[in-house]
């Protein structure tokens, strides 16, 4: 299963690596926040593969992406706040891993990362 996830190019994660924070600070007025969407824990995860796995607490090698560009896109849609990620450092990775690797959300996925391979990546702009 391909997953797509904005990371650092140091591997952290957009929100843990302040690049969520670069987003919103550069998106026009009427994007909507990259903080918007609902946590694994409430909303529409709930009693979602995704959510179970975070009610579990077994979340130590997991990490967030999407299914798809344009579910990752609905995260990110500012193309300025993009362009901010991207000069921050920001990079969306394509990551392939085995479907039992994959938690499903109707949002986001979590992902073991140690069962996950880099396919390939490019700056938080240019996708």
């Amino acid at each position: 299963m391909l997953i797509y996830r904005i990371e650092h190019t140091d591997g952290a994660g957009a929100f843990r690596a302040g690049l969520a924070y670069e987003h919103d600070a550069h998106r026009k007025a009427g994007c909507r926040s990259a903080y918007y969407h609902p946590s694994p824990y409430s909303g529409e995860e709930l009693g979602t593969e995704l959510s179970d796995l975070f009610m579990k607490g077994k979340t130590d090698d997991y990490h967030f992406g999407c299914r798809s560009k344009s579910q990752l896109r609905s995260w990110f849609r500012s193309a300025p706040g993009r362009r901010a990620m991207a000069k921050a450092g920001g990079v969306v990775v394509i990551y392939e891993a085995p479907r039992e690797a994959v938690a499903l959300g109707k949002t986001q996925v979590a992902f073991d990362i140690n069962r996950a391979a880099k396919v390939s990546s490019v700056p938080a702009d240019q996708w």
